[in-house]
């Protein structure tokens, strides 16, 4: 199990995502759905596991796929890291275990008077203004465009593991990057609400990075 510390959505409660006003129909909804599925790039790849007949999902493409996503988090938390001049002070996890570091380099803080002491990798992780973001008291490459990347993630994860399983939605929490969000996402009723659940709290994590209200982005809400 990969269990990480969930940020606050962009303008929700709790970091509970809020549905778009915009309401999105028919074959608009379709061709967003298969475009998620198919790219999910937020600037990291993503090594797509092959296919195959699966009940319940094979352990193996879980296993493989939690790697992919993780080795690819880390990657990305490195470079930053050597960006910010910390690449000394990271503990690389090895395959399917995230990197750490030090508080130090990544100290939550709440208070915007006390912004002048953020650091270069809490604005590489969290975005334009970190401390309205959200920082996280435990800091990794799950907090990635402040854990926007992680909810796609496990979005994707969501529609492959059902895809192998016959629509069903798997809820084991252990085949996923666990977080609050995976957790209340896991208990929807459906493989759909599931999806549509983390990819609106994901791009409510970009929201917050990047300082920009995207909800326009947002799948809409059944109805």
């Amino acid at each position: 199990m990969r269990k990480v510390v969930a940020n606050l959505r962009w303008g929700a409660s709790g970091g509970t995502p809020e549905p778009s006003v915009e309401t999105l129909k028919g074959n608009t909804m379709d061709i967003r759905k298969i475009a998620v599925v198919g790219g999910l790039a937020v600037g990291a790849a993503l090594a797509f596991a092959p296919l195959a007949s699966a009940t319940p999902v094979d352990p193996t493409l879980v296993t493989d796929t939690l790697d992919s996503e993780i080795s690819s988090e880390n990657s990305l938390f490195e470079f930053e890291a050597l960006l910010a001049g910390d690449s000394a002070d990271v503990t690389k996890g090895g395959a399917g275990v995230f990197d750490t570091i030090p508080l130090a380099d990544v100290p939550k803080i709440t208070d915007p008077a006390d912004a002048s002491q953020l650091t270069t990798l809490e604005y590489e992780l969290y975005g334009v203004n970190p401390i309205a973001a959200g920082i996280s008291g435990d800091s990794g490459p799950f907090s990635e465009f402040n854990g926007a990347l992680t909810e796609f993630d496990n979005a994707y994860n969501v529609e492959v593991y059902s895809l192998l399983d016959g629509g069903v939605l798997d809820t084991n929490v252990g085949d996923y990057i666990e977080n609050s969000s995976l957790n209340t996402a896991l208990g929807l009723t459906s493989t759909t609400d599931a999806f549509d659940y983390l990819w609106n709290f994901g791009v409510g994590d970009l929201s917050a990075f990047s300082g920009v209200d995207l909800s326009f982005l947002d799948i809409a809400a059944s109805v």
